[in-house]
């Protein structure tokens, strides 16, 4: 049996590890073309590029293109083709990249910020679920944190490298980022397991309906509540605070070092606790840590804010899957974390647009960490009813 386990974790990957292809699909999908805009939103501000309101919905129009990705991905997901598919949407990745180097206005960039999160969506969606499923049961939750800890080696490359980069020009930037995703994926490119794991069709759990409805809702809410972070942080912080390009550079760095210890941390907790009461307390938490900015502005407060922000954004997503697990297995766990994903991903959509919005009708960035905050607190109330309707986890 054993032997049998180790076969089905073996990928082509000429002696690298078989989690390898996934994780390097998540720095490109979403650490580079999702948040590498973020510290670069007050450059292109900055240089005149785009406007304040044009740059923040250009950021809209990218988790727009992911809720689009993620869609087509729930539809694709049963196709064999599936390392094939993830090997285009990493292409698109790296066109988008290398498209946003042109200075041709704002339509031009928010059309390539969607199409970037559209690659993204897939990615997310299709990349680590091909190499999970052919995981054995044991090893699910540690190579899922290896492959997760992918978004936050991203924002760390990314608000480390970008702002030195930016002073040979946005140009050269935008580039860079699409170099440096080609040669991740050209490592990739061929180490997708055969079939990439197709996903089986199921049905949702019956029981307790209101508990599904109401665990679904506290999920999307952390798909709302962190944009101010992941869209507006650097440029808080660089702009709205006056401190400069390399501050901002420095709070997204901090955001990545904790996405990149959150999700095998989160995992930690939930084998202790629960994944109910780790999902729960994820929540609040995560509100009191969007809020800070509002308590306080100082470089500790705000440290503190980037890094667990960073460490429950990936960590979120290891506890979701992990309390749907213990509601439904097989196709059905499949189809529930489906379900709360593509609702993550509207909320996400639709959030950002909406603090896009209020940013550009108020100008002042504390109005959206408040309304984050809000957001996760009624996620955390509507996992409190989830989690007790079902137990706990």
């Amino acid at each position: 049996m054993a032997g049998e386990a180790e076969m089905r974790t073996k990928a082509p990957s000429g002696g690298l590890a078989p989690w390898l292809p996934a994780l390097l699909a998540v720095i490109v999908g979403i650490g580079f073309a999702r948040f590498a805009y973020t510290p670069l939103l007050p450059l292109l501000v900055e240089r005149g590029w785009v406007s304040a309101a044009e740059g923040a919905f250009a950021g809209a129009a990218n988790l727009a293109g992911y809720l689009v990705g993620a869609l087509a991905a729930q539809a694709l997901a049963g196709r064999p083709e599936r390392g094939a598919i993830l090997n285009a949407s990493l292409v698109l990745a790296i066109v988008s990249l290398g498209a946003c180097a042109a200075p041709l206005g704002a339509t031009w960039l928010s059309g390539f910020r969607f199409l970037a999160g559209v690659a993204g969506g897939l990615i997310m969606v299709l990349g680590p679920s091909a190499i999970l499923a052919r995981t054995p049961p044991e090893a699910k939750s540690r190579v899922s944190g290896y492959v997760f800890a992918g978004v936050g080696i991203g924002v760390m490359l990314s608000g480390a490298l970008l702002p030195a980069l930016a002073t040979l020009g946005l140009v050269t930037t935008w580039l860079a980022l699409a170099a440096m995703a080609l040669v991740l994926t050209a490592i990739a490119w061929r180490r997708w397991p055969e079939g990439a794991g197709a996903a089986a069709a199921g049905e949702m759990p019956k029981r307790a309906p209101l508990a599904i409805a109401l665990l679904v809702l506290a999920y999307a809410s952390d798909g709302a509540g962190f944009v101010p972070h992941t869209l507006f942080l650097s440029d808080f912080v660089a702009r709205g605070l006056g401190r400069g390009e390399a501050a901002g550079g420095l709070a997204w760095t901090a955001f990545g070092i904790g996405a990149v210890v959150g999700a095998p941390l989160c995992g930690l907790v939930a084998s202790r606790i629960g994944a109910g009461p780790a999902l729960v307390g994820a929540l609040f938490l995560k509100a009191a840590a969007v809020a800070l900015p509002l308590v306080s502005t100082s470089a500790v407060a705000l440290g503190a804010s980037a890094i667990l922000v960073g460490a429950l954004t990936p960590g979120m997503v290891a506890l979701a899957a992990a309390l749907t697990a213990t509601l439904a297995s097989g196709p059905a766990q499949a189809r529930l974390f489906g379900t709360m994903t593509i609702a993550f991903a509207v909320a996400q959509a639709a959030g950002a647009y909406a603090l896009s919005a209020l940013f550009a009708a108020s100008g002042s960035h504390l109005p959206l960490f408040a309304t984050g905050a809000a957001v996760l607190a009624a996620g955390g109330l509507a996992a409190v009813g989830a989690v007790r309707m079902v137990g706990r986890g």
